[in-house]
């Protein structure tokens, strides 16, 4: 089998968190086993395990994928009311990867190097668009993290229909407002 997963793939893992975010994009639950990826890719579900000793493990190595993107996505914003537009917009368009990414908890990003790879970029970008500079760390955090609280709490609800906002376009014009980024008669 591990020439045949060799054979086939070149690299296995890499073209398994490939499947997997291509079935997360069609199946935002992401309640996918390793043997219906590993059907998927055409190798045997043991094969999968060498990678990934479990379905938590592939999930990190997801997560992580997901928050190196968020980072080239948010390295574009020039500033906070750009940031936040982007976050927003990339956790809707995204939703799957979203709640993959930040359902990991303190304990499992810390024991995968590749996620905390990813969250350290995605959080080294926000302390530099939204923090004061020359402010105190404790400072510095806390305005990163008044941002990614309002946005994270307001996505969840725009998520779950919970808000009368028509469009995301909408949600995201309300969310700066609310997080007072937002210029009066300005569109994100």
């Amino acid at each position: 089998m591990p020439g045949r997963a060799a054979y086939h793939h070149g690299d296995l893992a890499a073209e398994a968190v490939d499947e997997a975010l291509r079935m997360i994009a069609a199946d935002p639950s992401a309640s996918f086993s390793l043997r219906a990826l590993a059907e998927r890719l055409g190798v045997a579900h043991r094969a999968l395990y060498n990678h990934f000793a479990t379905r938590e493990a592939l999930l990190a190595s997801i997560a992580a994928r997901g928050f190196e993107s968020l980072a080239e996505t948010l390295r574009a914003a020039p500033d906070a009311p750009a940031f936040l537009a982007a976050y927003v917009r990339f956790a809707l368009a995204n939703p799957g990867l979203y709640d993959v990414m930040t359902q990991r908890d303190h304990a499992q990003i810390n024991a995968h190097l590749g996620l905390r790879a990813g969250v350290d970029r995605v959080i080294a970008v926000a302390l530099g668009v939204l923090a004061s500079p020359g402010a105190d760390d404790d400072t510095r955090r806390r305005e990163v993290m008044r941002v990614w609280m309002v946005a994270h709490g307001g996505i969840g609800l725009q998520r779950a229909g919970m808000l009368r906002l028509r469009s995301d376009d909408q949600f995201v014009e309300e969310i700066l407002h609310i997080a007072g980024l937002a210029t009066k008669g300005e569109k994100a």
